[in-house]
């Protein structure tokens, strides 16, 4: 009698080996775990398509793009100057850069400035 009991359950009452309970169970974590796919496909193939947007970008419109926004032309000019690293620039009033002042150490040093300078060969 206990064969034709076990004859007698459907397929959806059987109980599976592992952590699912019938075959419904199983079925329904499938199609959980299918939603969960296409979910996650759909994401990364927008991700793959912005990211190609990106760098199919015409090199003409960016330029366009960045000296009309004054944020960003501020911003790239800065990181370029930046990047020059101790190149002398001229001032906002128009005046160069100039050298520090020679300063004699002895009497000697006083002296040859001082002659230089009277015969117009000195150095500002």
């Amino acid at each position: 009698m206990t064969e034709d009991n076990e004859n007698a359950k459907t397929p959806e009452e059987t109980a599976l080996p592992g952590k699912f309970k019938s075959v419904d169970a199983l079925a329904r974590a499938y199609s959980e775990l299918e939603a969960e796919f296409t979910r996650r496909s759909q994401k990364l193939k927008a991700y793959e398509e912005a990211a190609g947007a990106r760098e199919g970008r015409d090199p003409e419109a960016l330029y366009r793009a960045v000296t009309e926004n004054e944020a960003v032309r501020t911003r790239v000019i800065g990181d370029y100057l930046q990047s020059l690293g101790g190149v002398p620039l001229m001032g906002t009033a128009g005046a160069g850069v100039t050298a520090p002042a020679q300063r004699p150490k002895n009497i000697a040093e006083a002296g040859k400035l001082a002659l230089g300078y009277f015969r117009g060969q000195h150095k500002n």
